[in-house]
């Protein structure tokens, strides 16, 4: 059976569900083959033990919410405390560790779970979580069928198949898993965006600009869903509303602290470009590259917009960070091979299709890498 824990895919070890001790105390429990997540289970014993967890989960998660991390993580422990086989107490704890890199304490609030359930759906769940947080993508999905097997109507561990195969670029599975994720739970907006953009990387754009559109309904400004949305529509050829999709993701990111993202000025930069607009696409690529100096997609259009204004030493430069940032992408080294033409040095112009031509032979090298996500 599979090992349960991530210290013990890590170290070697080897405990099974089958081989962990029921809980030995007298503590209340509300455990659950199954994993209802979102709500109680319908116990009816130990009701002042419930509702004690309760008030302490629901102050966690405002403690959480203002920043308060300290505060939420007692309160989260407090109504593990008093209710240890509590499903969605026990959920809360260990993804609060869990988000935060905290994977020792992750692994024992799953264990003192496990000892007092046994086996069960959240316990599986839990396991997946940790493990693909670890990018172990494949002990990840085995866990999240685990799961799946005694749960199967878990949103969220279909979901976590759909991103396990599009990590492993299996387009098609991840689109059956993600479909159901959001069947399951259609008012979830990770998912949604998520099945997005499976659906736009498969070119089904309409409905990928539907799910981008559904998943603003739910939370208008989730992360990354305008600049995807402003993608879905340049697709379609509708540049207008491709326009105004980027320039409003563009504002959230100029209204955000601290770390920015370069994509939605890259994008809205590359469309200027493309539409023959240069002067206007310069200063956006390079506002680009100054909030995220790592972004490939920054430099690449950078790079190629130097070199369609005829500023060639400059776009070399920024062609180079970006074949640094990523030394697969074919796409590169066929814009530095224009350039050496323009500058008569035919020599490095041949090395440089030659580079292309051997990379672009393999199809995953042409896919647009996104090195600041």
């Amino acid at each position: 059976m599979l090992a349960v824990w991530l210290g013990c895919h890590v170290s070697g070890c080897h405990v099974s569900y089958a081989q962990v001790q029921p809980w030995p105390d007298d503590a209340p429990l509300v455990c659950s083959k199954r994993d209802h997540s979102l709500q109680l289970r319908d116990v009816h014993p130990f009701q002042a033990g419930l509702s004690g967890a309760e008030e302490h989960f629901s102050r966690a998660g405002q403690f959480e919410s203002s920043g308060d991390q300290s505060r939420a993580e007692r309160e989260f422990r407090a109504a593990v405390a008093q209710v240890p086989g509590g499903d969605r107490y026990v959920r809360g704890l260990a993804l609060f560790e869990i988000e935060r890199g905290r994977y020792d304490d992750a692994i024992a609030t799953i264990t003192d779970y496990v000892k007092a359930c046994g086996a069960t759906a959240l316990g599986w769940a839990l396991e997946s979580e940790l493990l693909f947080k670890r990018r172990q993508y494949d002990a990840a999905f085995e866990a999240a069928q685990h799961s799946l097997g005694l749960s199967s109507d878990n949103a969220r561990m279909h979901e976590m198949l759909g991103l396990i195969w599009i990590a492993k670029r299996q387009n098609g599975a991840a689109l059956v898993e993600l479909k159901k994720a959001c069947a399951l739970d259609p008012r979830h907006p990770q998912a949604r965006y998520y099945y997005g953009r499976i659906l736009y990387s498969t070119g089904r754009f309409r409905e990928a600009r539907d799910e981008f559109l559904a998943c603003l309904q739910i939370q208008p400004q989730y992360p990354r869903t305008l600049e995807n949305l402003g993608l879905c529509y340049e697709a379609l050829q509708d540049f207008p509303k491709a326009f105004e999709n980027y320039r409003r993701a563009i504002a959230l990111e100029d209204a955000k602290r601290g770390r920015k993202n370069a994509e939605p000025y890259a994008y809205y930069g590359r469309l200027l470009l493309d539409r023959q607009q240069i002067e206007e696409a310069l200063p956006v690529l390079r506002r680009a590259v100054e909030v995220s100096p790592r972004s490939f997609l920054a430099n690449y259009e950078l790079g190629r917009c130097l070199l369609s204004r005829g500023v060639l030493m400059e776009a070399e430069h920024v062609l180079w960070a970006a074949a640094d940032l990523d030394p697969k992408f074919p796409q590169t080294y066929y814009q530095l091979e224009k350039l050496c033409q323009r500058e008569q040095r035919p020599k490095e112009a041949a090395q440089y299709q030659a580079k292309f031509e051997q990379l672009n032979r393999n199809p995953e090298n042409r896919e647009m890498p996104l090195t600041d996500r």
